[in-house]
Protein backbone atom coordinates (compact mmCIF):
# COMPACT_ATOMS: atom_id res chain seq x y z
CA UNK A 1 0.00 0.00 0.00
CA UNK A 2 3.17 2.31 0.72
CA UNK A 3 4.71 1.65 -2.34
CA UNK A 4 0.97 2.53 -4.61
CA UNK A 5 0.51 5.57 -2.49
CA UNK A 6 4.00 6.90 -3.47
CA UNK A 7 3.40 5.86 -7.44
CA UNK A 8 0.69 8.18 -6.52
CA UNK A 9 2.14 10.94 -4.89
CA UNK A 10 5.18 10.59 -7.80
CA UNK A 11 2.68 10.66 -10.40
CA UNK A 12 1.15 13.99 -9.21
CA UNK A 13 3.94 15.41 -8.57
CA UNK A 14 5.49 14.89 -12.48
CA UNK A 15 1.85 16.09 -13.83
CA UNK A 16 2.13 19.40 -11.52
CA UNK A 17 5.92 19.77 -12.87
CA UNK A 18 4.42 19.31 -16.30
CA UNK A 19 1.83 21.54 -15.79
CA UNK A 20 4.00 24.52 -14.24
CA UNK A 21 6.59 23.84 -17.31
CA UNK A 22 3.67 24.22 -19.91
CA UNK A 23 2.79 28.01 -19.06
CA UNK A 24 6.26 29.40 -18.62
CA UNK A 25 7.17 27.97 -21.56
CA UNK A 26 4.16 29.89 -23.66
CA UNK A 27 4.51 33.02 -21.77
CA UNK A 28 7.97 33.00 -20.76
CA UNK A 29 10.76 30.91 -23.09
CA UNK A 30 8.73 31.45 -26.56
CA UNK A 31 8.96 35.20 -26.14
CA UNK A 32 12.16 35.22 -25.17
CA UNK A 33 13.01 32.94 -28.18
CA UNK A 34 11.52 34.93 -30.63
CA UNK A 35 12.97 38.50 -29.30
CA UNK A 36 16.64 36.08 -29.69
CA UNK A 37 15.74 35.25 -33.08
CA UNK A 38 14.64 38.29 -33.89
CA UNK A 39 17.95 39.95 -32.86
CA UNK A 40 19.89 37.56 -34.13
CA UNK A 41 18.65 36.75 -37.45
CA UNK A 42 16.19 40.00 -38.80
CA UNK A 43 17.33 42.95 -36.62
CA UNK A 44 19.19 45.77 -38.76
CA UNK A 45 22.61 47.22 -37.36
CA UNK A 46 21.76 51.03 -36.15
CA UNK A 47 24.93 53.17 -36.05
CA UNK A 48 25.42 56.11 -33.14
CA UNK A 49 27.29 59.56 -34.55
CA UNK A 50 28.14 61.47 -31.45
CA UNK A 51 28.86 65.32 -31.46
CA UNK A 52 29.90 67.36 -28.17
CA UNK A 53 29.50 70.97 -27.79
CA UNK A 54 29.54 73.83 -25.76
CA UNK A 55 27.34 77.33 -26.50
CA UNK A 56 29.43 80.38 -25.11
CA UNK A 57 29.44 83.96 -25.06
CA UNK A 58 32.07 86.15 -25.88
CA UNK A 59 34.55 86.29 -23.04
CA UNK A 60 33.33 83.35 -21.00
CA UNK A 61 35.17 81.13 -19.18
CA UNK A 62 34.67 77.52 -20.27
CA UNK A 63 32.09 75.99 -18.25
CA UNK A 64 32.71 73.71 -15.47
CA UNK A 65 32.32 72.13 -12.17
CA UNK A 66 33.84 75.36 -10.06
CA UNK A 67 32.17 77.43 -12.59
CA UNK A 68 28.80 76.20 -11.99
CA UNK A 69 28.89 76.92 -8.09
CA UNK A 70 30.40 80.42 -8.55
CA UNK A 71 27.88 81.54 -11.10
CA UNK A 72 24.54 82.04 -9.44
CA UNK A 73 23.12 85.10 -12.15
CA UNK A 74 24.02 87.30 -14.75
CA UNK A 75 25.98 85.30 -18.26
CA UNK A 76 26.13 82.08 -16.65
CA UNK A 77 22.89 81.82 -16.51
CA UNK A 78 21.86 82.86 -19.90
CA UNK A 79 24.35 80.81 -21.58
CA UNK A 80 22.98 77.91 -19.60
CA UNK A 81 19.59 78.96 -21.26
CA UNK A 82 20.76 79.33 -24.75
CA UNK A 83 22.50 75.59 -24.42
CA UNK A 84 18.96 74.64 -23.57
CA UNK A 85 17.48 76.52 -26.19
CA UNK A 86 19.78 74.93 -28.91
CA UNK A 87 19.32 71.38 -27.68
CA UNK A 88 15.04 71.83 -27.59
CA UNK A 89 16.25 73.11 -31.38
CA UNK A 90 17.79 70.06 -32.21
CA UNK A 91 15.27 67.93 -31.03
CA UNK A 92 12.43 70.21 -32.74
CA UNK A 93 9.55 69.49 -35.42
CA UNK A 94 11.81 72.65 -37.24
CA UNK A 95 15.63 70.69 -37.27
CA UNK A 96 13.32 67.89 -38.08
CA UNK A 97 11.29 69.76 -41.18
CA UNK A 98 14.90 71.09 -42.25
CA UNK A 99 16.79 67.89 -42.41
CA UNK A 100 13.79 66.31 -44.40
CA UNK A 101 13.79 68.97 -46.85
CA UNK A 102 17.55 69.36 -47.51
CA UNK A 103 18.88 65.95 -46.46
CA UNK A 104 15.82 63.82 -47.01
CA UNK A 105 15.19 62.02 -43.56
CA UNK A 106 12.41 60.58 -44.69
CA UNK A 107 13.85 58.02 -47.36
CA UNK A 108 17.16 57.76 -44.58
CA UNK A 109 14.84 56.12 -42.07
CA UNK A 110 12.32 54.05 -44.49
CA UNK A 111 15.45 52.31 -46.13
CA UNK A 112 14.15 48.95 -47.60
CA UNK A 113 17.14 47.28 -46.39
CA UNK A 114 16.36 48.21 -42.47
CA UNK A 115 14.00 45.56 -40.49
CA UNK A 116 10.19 46.13 -40.58
CA UNK A 117 10.09 46.79 -36.57
CA UNK A 118 12.87 49.52 -36.53
CA UNK A 119 12.49 51.85 -40.06
CA UNK A 120 9.63 53.74 -40.61
CA UNK A 121 6.41 53.64 -40.85
CA UNK A 122 6.86 50.30 -38.70
CA UNK A 123 4.72 47.64 -37.16
CA UNK A 124 3.63 49.71 -34.09
CA UNK A 125 3.76 53.22 -35.67
CA UNK A 126 1.30 54.47 -38.59
CA UNK A 127 2.88 57.10 -41.35
CA UNK A 128 1.50 60.40 -40.08
CA UNK A 129 4.15 63.09 -39.48
CA UNK A 130 3.38 62.98 -35.94
CA UNK A 131 4.18 59.04 -35.31
CA UNK A 132 7.48 60.30 -37.44
CA UNK A 133 8.35 63.31 -34.59
CA UNK A 134 7.76 60.71 -32.24
CA UNK A 135 10.38 58.40 -34.02
CA UNK A 136 12.63 61.42 -34.64
CA UNK A 137 12.69 62.38 -30.79
CA UNK A 138 13.99 58.37 -30.54
CA UNK A 139 16.66 58.51 -33.05
CA UNK A 140 18.32 62.56 -32.03
CA UNK A 141 18.68 63.20 -28.34
CA UNK A 142 21.03 65.93 -27.03
CA UNK A 143 22.05 66.21 -23.74
CA UNK A 144 23.80 68.55 -21.11
CA UNK A 145 25.82 67.25 -18.70
CA UNK A 146 25.43 70.01 -15.99
CA UNK A 147 29.24 68.66 -14.33
CA UNK A 148 31.32 69.49 -17.17
CA UNK A 149 28.83 72.01 -18.92
CA UNK A 150 29.41 69.85 -22.32
CA UNK A 151 25.95 68.64 -24.43
CA UNK A 152 26.29 65.54 -26.71
CA UNK A 153 24.10 65.27 -30.04
CA UNK A 154 23.38 61.70 -30.79
CA UNK A 155 22.22 60.65 -33.98
CA UNK A 156 20.85 56.95 -34.88
CA UNK A 157 20.49 55.99 -38.51
CA UNK A 158 20.85 52.27 -40.31
CA UNK A 159 24.29 54.27 -42.13
CA UNK A 160 27.30 55.30 -40.57
CA UNK A 161 26.99 57.60 -43.48
CA UNK A 162 24.30 58.77 -42.71
CA UNK A 163 24.05 59.08 -39.08
CA UNK A 164 27.48 61.50 -39.50
CA UNK A 165 25.55 63.51 -42.28
CA UNK A 166 22.62 64.13 -40.32
CA UNK A 167 25.19 65.10 -37.14
CA UNK A 168 26.66 67.49 -38.72
CA UNK A 169 23.59 69.27 -40.57
CA UNK A 170 22.36 69.46 -37.34
CA UNK A 171 25.41 71.26 -35.85
CA UNK A 172 25.37 73.62 -38.85
CA UNK A 173 21.60 74.19 -38.42
CA UNK A 174 22.35 75.09 -34.07
CA UNK A 175 24.83 77.94 -35.68
CA UNK A 176 22.64 79.41 -37.97
CA UNK A 177 20.23 79.53 -34.68
CA UNK A 178 22.51 80.81 -32.37
CA UNK A 179 23.51 83.23 -35.30
CA UNK A 180 19.43 84.24 -35.73
CA UNK A 181 19.48 84.89 -31.90
CA UNK A 182 22.35 87.04 -31.55
CA UNK A 183 21.15 89.22 -34.41
CA UNK A 184 17.68 89.48 -32.60
CA UNK A 185 19.54 89.96 -29.44
CA UNK A 186 21.85 92.61 -31.14
CA UNK A 187 18.62 94.53 -32.68
CA UNK A 188 17.19 94.58 -29.42
CA UNK A 189 19.83 96.00 -27.61
CA UNK A 190 20.49 98.66 -30.10
CA UNK A 191 17.45 99.28 -31.59
CA UNK A 192 16.29 101.98 -28.86
CA UNK A 193 19.41 103.69 -28.86
CA UNK A 194 19.46 104.24 -32.50
CA UNK A 195 15.64 105.05 -32.55
CA UNK A 196 16.87 107.80 -30.07
CA UNK A 197 19.53 109.41 -32.36
CA UNK A 198 16.95 109.41 -35.38
CA UNK A 199 14.40 111.38 -32.99
CA UNK A 200 17.21 113.63 -32.34
CA UNK A 201 18.55 113.73 -35.86
CA UNK A 202 14.84 114.74 -36.75
CA UNK A 203 14.76 117.50 -34.55
CA UNK A 204 17.84 119.25 -35.35
CA UNK A 205 17.06 118.99 -38.72
CA UNK A 206 13.68 120.88 -37.74
CA UNK A 207 15.90 123.52 -35.47
CA UNK A 208 18.18 124.46 -38.95
CA UNK A 209 14.53 124.53 -41.05
CA UNK A 210 13.82 127.18 -38.55
CA UNK A 211 16.63 128.69 -38.59
CA UNK A 212 17.17 129.02 -42.12
CA UNK A 213 13.24 130.08 -42.79
CA UNK A 214 14.10 132.98 -40.14
CA UNK A 215 16.89 134.20 -42.32
CA UNK A 216 15.14 134.20 -45.48
CA UNK A 217 12.06 135.93 -43.83
CA UNK A 218 14.86 138.79 -42.07
CA UNK A 219 17.37 138.94 -44.74
CA UNK A 220 19.78 138.43 -41.99
CA UNK A 221 22.48 135.75 -41.72
CA UNK A 222 23.26 136.87 -37.78
CA UNK A 223 21.79 139.44 -36.27
CA UNK A 224 24.30 139.26 -33.71
CA UNK A 225 27.37 139.53 -36.23
CA UNK A 226 25.11 142.32 -38.08
CA UNK A 227 24.94 144.30 -35.14
CA UNK A 228 28.71 144.35 -33.91
CA UNK A 229 29.33 147.07 -36.65
CA UNK A 230 26.47 149.21 -35.31
CA UNK A 231 27.21 149.26 -31.93
CA UNK A 232 30.97 150.02 -33.24
CA UNK A 233 29.54 153.17 -34.96
CA UNK A 234 27.71 154.14 -32.11
CA UNK A 235 30.84 153.55 -29.56
CA UNK A 236 32.53 155.55 -32.14
CA UNK A 237 30.54 158.42 -32.32
CA UNK A 238 29.84 158.40 -28.08
CA UNK A 239 33.81 158.90 -27.98
CA UNK A 240 33.97 161.51 -30.58
CA UNK A 241 31.16 163.66 -28.80
CA UNK A 242 33.04 163.19 -25.89
CA UNK A 243 36.56 164.54 -27.17
CA UNK A 244 34.11 167.66 -28.20
CA UNK A 245 32.23 168.45 -24.58
CA UNK A 246 36.00 168.06 -23.29
CA UNK A 247 37.35 171.10 -25.91
CA UNK A 248 33.96 173.36 -25.57
CA UNK A 249 34.78 172.99 -21.65
CA UNK A 250 38.00 174.27 -22.73
CA UNK A 251 37.80 176.54 -24.78
CA UNK A 252 34.05 178.39 -22.32
CA UNK A 253 37.37 178.29 -19.38
CA UNK A 254 40.12 179.78 -21.40
CA UNK A 255 38.33 181.98 -24.22
CA UNK A 256 34.94 182.57 -23.48
CA UNK A 257 34.46 184.78 -26.72
CA UNK A 258 36.67 181.88 -29.33
CA UNK A 259 34.22 181.90 -32.19
CA UNK A 260 34.91 177.95 -32.02
CA UNK A 261 32.60 177.58 -29.29
CA UNK A 262 29.23 177.72 -31.61
CA UNK A 263 31.05 175.52 -34.43
CA UNK A 264 32.05 172.70 -31.45
CA UNK A 265 28.51 172.77 -29.91
CA UNK A 266 26.81 172.05 -33.45
CA UNK A 267 29.28 169.15 -33.52
CA UNK A 268 27.80 168.47 -30.27
CA UNK A 269 24.03 168.85 -31.67
CA UNK A 270 25.10 166.19 -34.63
CA UNK A 271 27.04 163.84 -32.87
CA UNK A 272 23.90 163.50 -30.64
CA UNK A 273 21.45 163.01 -32.96
CA UNK A 274 23.88 160.33 -34.93
CA UNK A 275 24.03 158.48 -32.21
CA UNK A 276 20.35 158.45 -31.49
CA UNK A 277 19.86 157.06 -35.17
CA UNK A 278 22.11 154.15 -34.62
CA UNK A 279 21.20 153.32 -31.16
CA UNK A 280 17.82 153.54 -32.62
CA UNK A 281 18.83 150.78 -34.66
CA UNK A 282 19.99 148.48 -32.48
CA UNK A 283 17.19 148.71 -29.33
CA UNK A 284 14.42 151.38 -28.92
CA UNK A 285 10.67 151.54 -30.35
CA UNK A 286 10.10 150.84 -33.68
CA UNK A 287 11.87 148.56 -35.57
CA UNK A 288 15.05 147.23 -33.72
CA UNK A 289 17.43 144.17 -33.64
CA UNK A 290 17.06 143.39 -30.41
CA UNK A 291 14.23 141.56 -31.09
CA UNK A 292 15.62 139.38 -33.89
CA UNK A 293 18.31 138.82 -31.89
CA UNK A 294 16.48 137.22 -28.99
CA UNK A 295 14.70 135.23 -31.30
CA UNK A 296 17.67 134.14 -33.14
CA UNK A 297 19.28 133.78 -30.26
CA UNK A 298 16.30 131.14 -28.97
CA UNK A 299 16.83 129.29 -32.19
CA UNK A 300 20.78 128.70 -31.85
CA UNK A 301 20.25 127.93 -28.07
CA UNK A 302 18.08 125.27 -29.07
CA UNK A 303 20.23 124.17 -32.10
CA UNK A 304 23.17 123.50 -29.74
CA UNK A 305 21.21 121.64 -27.23
CA UNK A 306 20.04 119.40 -30.49
CA UNK A 307 23.66 119.34 -31.27
CA UNK A 308 24.68 117.90 -27.56
CA UNK A 309 21.86 115.39 -27.51
CA UNK A 310 22.48 114.28 -31.18
CA UNK A 311 26.25 113.49 -29.89
CA UNK A 312 25.58 111.63 -26.61
CA UNK A 313 22.79 109.81 -28.27
CA UNK A 314 25.58 108.80 -30.98
CA UNK A 315 27.92 107.58 -27.76
CA UNK A 316 25.39 106.02 -26.08
CA UNK A 317 24.52 103.89 -29.76
CA UNK A 318 28.38 102.90 -29.74
CA UNK A 319 27.76 101.88 -26.25
CA UNK A 320 25.02 99.68 -26.92
CA UNK A 321 26.89 97.99 -29.92
CA UNK A 322 29.91 97.05 -27.93
CA UNK A 323 27.80 95.61 -25.41
CA UNK A 324 26.08 94.02 -27.85
CA UNK A 325 28.95 92.38 -29.19
CA UNK A 326 30.57 91.60 -25.75
CA UNK A 327 26.91 89.08 -25.47
CA UNK A 328 27.42 87.41 -28.74
CA UNK A 329 26.60 83.61 -28.39
CA UNK A 330 28.61 81.16 -30.50
CA UNK A 331 29.27 77.02 -30.37
CA UNK A 332 32.20 75.56 -29.58
CA UNK A 333 32.42 72.03 -30.93
CA UNK A 334 34.60 70.25 -28.44
CA UNK A 335 33.98 66.94 -30.47
CA UNK A 336 32.99 66.66 -34.07
CA UNK A 337 30.18 64.12 -35.59
CA UNK A 338 32.44 60.88 -35.50
CA UNK A 339 32.21 58.33 -38.26
CA UNK A 340 30.89 55.32 -36.16
CA UNK A 341 33.10 52.05 -36.93
CA UNK A 342 30.38 49.38 -35.15
CA UNK A 343 26.79 49.31 -34.64
CA UNK A 344 25.70 50.36 -31.31
CA UNK A 345 22.26 49.36 -31.45
CA UNK A 346 20.35 47.28 -31.11
CA UNK A 347 21.21 45.77 -27.97
CA UNK A 348 20.25 42.09 -28.66
CA UNK A 349 21.68 40.52 -25.37
CA UNK A 350 20.85 43.20 -22.80
CA UNK A 351 17.22 43.60 -24.55
CA UNK A 352 16.84 39.76 -24.51
CA UNK A 353 17.37 39.37 -21.24
CA UNK A 354 15.83 42.04 -20.18
CA UNK A 355 12.32 40.60 -21.98
CA UNK A 356 13.05 37.06 -20.00
CA UNK A 357 13.60 39.00 -16.56
CA UNK A 358 10.57 40.76 -17.28
CA UNK A 359 8.00 38.04 -18.60
CA UNK A 360 9.61 35.64 -15.79
CA UNK A 361 8.66 38.19 -13.03
CA UNK A 362 5.37 38.63 -14.10
CA UNK A 363 4.30 34.95 -15.01
CA UNK A 364 5.81 33.92 -11.24
CA UNK A 365 3.71 37.17 -9.85
CA UNK A 366 0.69 35.63 -12.03
CA UNK A 367 1.18 32.41 -10.56
CA UNK A 368 1.46 33.82 -7.00
CA UNK A 369 -2.05 35.76 -7.40
CA UNK A 370 -3.93 32.60 -9.10
CA UNK A 371 -2.90 30.82 -6.15
CA UNK A 372 -3.92 32.92 -3.42
CA UNK A 373 -7.26 33.38 -5.20
CA UNK A 374 -7.33 29.54 -5.16
CA UNK A 375 -7.43 29.55 -1.35
CA UNK A 376 -9.61 32.43 -0.66
CA UNK A 377 -12.24 30.46 -2.82
CA UNK A 378 -11.66 27.32 -1.12
CA UNK A 379 -11.43 28.91 2.63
Amino acid sequence: MADSKDEISGGAGVKSLKFLIRPFSVLVMFPTLLTALYFLLIATPQYVSEAQFVVRGEGAAPPGALASLLETTGNGSATSEDTYAVQDYMMSRDAMEYLIRDYDLEQIFSRPAADSIARFPNLFEGSTREYFFKYYQRHVTAELDSTSGISTLSVRTFSPDDSQILAKALMSAAEQLVNRMNARQRENLISSSRRELADVERELQQVNARIAAYRTKESLLDPMRQSVPILESASDLSMMLTTTLVQIAQLSHSAPDSPLLPVYKERVRALREQIGAVSGRVAGPGVTLVPKITEYDELVTQRSLMEKQLEGAAVALEAAKTRADRQRLYIDEVVQPNHPDYAAFPKGLAFTLTVFASLTALYFMGRLLIAGAREHRTV
